[in-house]
Order: structure tokens, then C-alpha cells, then sequence
């Protein structure tokens, strides 16, 4: 079995963790009215830091999988 680092760990719980946030986002945009924009700034943070997650945690696991062979 792989050894998970915590790089890699961190990553999944950040991705469940966008996944509710999306879906608080969805039921709070549904409640405002119309006529209210919807800027979604926060998507300038995540979307950065999340592949920024994904890339280390992707290279971590390519560099242990080649170190054991």
C-alpha cells in the first residue's frame, strides 16, 4: 500500500472541503434576489491555491512511486 503524504492529504480535504463550500455558495445564491449581481471573488483565491495543491500533490506521487522501482 502507498504511503500518503500530507501534502497529498491536505489536497483531498481541501477538495471536499471546495465541494461544500460550492454547494453553500449554490443554495445562498439561489436565496438573494435577481436583480443582485453574483461576483464571485473568492474563486481568485481558490482556484490558485487548489492547483497549486494538486500539482505538489501530483509530483509527490510520480516521485515516490519512481524512487520505490
Amino acid at each position: 500500500m502507498k504511503k500518503t503524504t500530507s501534502i497529498q492529504r491536505i489536497t483531498i480535504v481541501m477538495l471536499i472541503s471546495y465541494v461544500f463550500w460550492e454547494i453553500g455558495i449554490w443554495i445562498w445564491s439561489r436565496n438573494i434576489p435577481p436583480s443582485d449581481p453574483l461576483i464571485r471573488v473568492d474563486l481568485i483565491f481558490i482556484y490558485p491555491f487548489l492547483l497549486f495543491l494538486i500539482i505538489v500533490s501530483v509530483y509527490q506521487y510520480f516521485k515516490t512511486n519512481t524512487l520505490k522501482k
